[in-house]
């Protein structure tokens, strides 16, 4: 079986995936990760590989080559994909790794299922994917509350692999403890634990630094997604121009106010997502250490 730190068995395949959740932190986590000399992560985030059945869309090979550049120093090969934890949306994820990838392990980093259904929903309207108010949103498309059932999405994992494999990080310890936090996903993926990172003041990504994609450009940029791999998106989006089509900040233009009217979650809908999530949360806590929480829910 493959280790954190053996490559031979499966050549240049990574030996870890983070694998969500999506608007829980991992595009900073896969920065932190990035930083590590002993870590080797390709430029392009969301290769989502195991998200689609074989050669659907690149095959072994491709996949093979976005590690190709990672150097003899190198402990720990990794990507981040947050389609690995949006089943049912996604089916068979842990089934491909585990054809690929036996000993991989794996980084779920977890938020307040509640608080990234809405900045799931924020997301969504930043990119123009929705219109419609949050309250019929997240009740119409099961999405939302299947990327918050996190109990369900590990326990998928673990028909496949064993617990020792998977560790869970939540996106508060991540925020409040990060020096900690990193330095425990360093030591879980085998490599210096007491590497400081030059980026660990820094978050990246957040969705409340974003303003809503016009229409046109949104309709660019997912023309873009679809035409070109992800390795090439990464040198397109370097073209003056093509990366500001979406990821403008507060400081350069204020969000509407229809557009914050929209992401007003009411006191109904929580309670109603939180009747939803309770039996999942309280499986939850089988999966993590004896003070967590739950955020109140269970």
């Amino acid at each position: 079986m493959t280790t954190a730190g053996a490559r031979t068995s499966v050549g240049q395949l990574p030996n870890f995936l983070v694998i969500g959740a999506m608007k829980a932190g991992t595009s900073s986590l896969y920065q932190y990760l990035r930083a590590h000399p002993q870590i080797f992560m390709p430029a392009a985030k969301e290769l989502s590989f195991f998200a689609y059945e074989p050669n659907a869309r690149h095959d072994l090979e491709w996949y093979r080559r976005q590690f190709a550049s990672a150097g003899e120093g190198a402990v720990a090969l990794g990507e981040a994909s947050t389609m690995y934890t949006k089943f049912p949306r996604h089916p068979g994820v842990p089934e491909r790794i585990a054809a690929r990838i036996p000993g991989a392990k794996f980084v779920y980093v977890i938020r307040d299922p509640v608080e990234r259904i809405r900045s799931h929903y924020e997301h969504q309207r930043n990119v123009g994917a929705e219109h419609a108010p949050i309250e019929e949103a997240v009740r119409r498309d099961p999405a939302y509350l299947d990327c918050s059932r996190y109990a369900m999405q590990i326990e998928r994992y673990l028909e496949h692999f064993p617990r020792e494999q998977l560790l869970v990080v939540t996106s508060e310890e991540l925020r409040s403890e990060r020096a900690k936090t990193v330095a425990n996903v360093y030591e879980f993926l085998g490599v210096d634990r007491e590497f400081v990172p030059d980026n660990l003041e820094h978050e990246f990504f957040r969705t409340d630094e974003r303003v809503p994609h016009p229409a046109a450009a949104w309709r660019i940029r997912r023309a873009l997604k679809r035409r070109f791999p992800a390795t090439r998106r990464i040198r397109l989006n370097a073209v003056p121009g093509i990366r500001t089509l979406g990821r403008v900040r507060h400081r350069a233009a204020a969000k509407s106010t229809d557009h914050v009217a929209g992401l007003l979650m009411t006191e109904q809908l929580r309670a109603e997502l939180v009747g939803f999530l309770r039996e999942d949360v309280a499986r939850l806590h089988g999966y993590m250490p004896p003070d967590f929480a739950g955020w109140g829910i269970a």
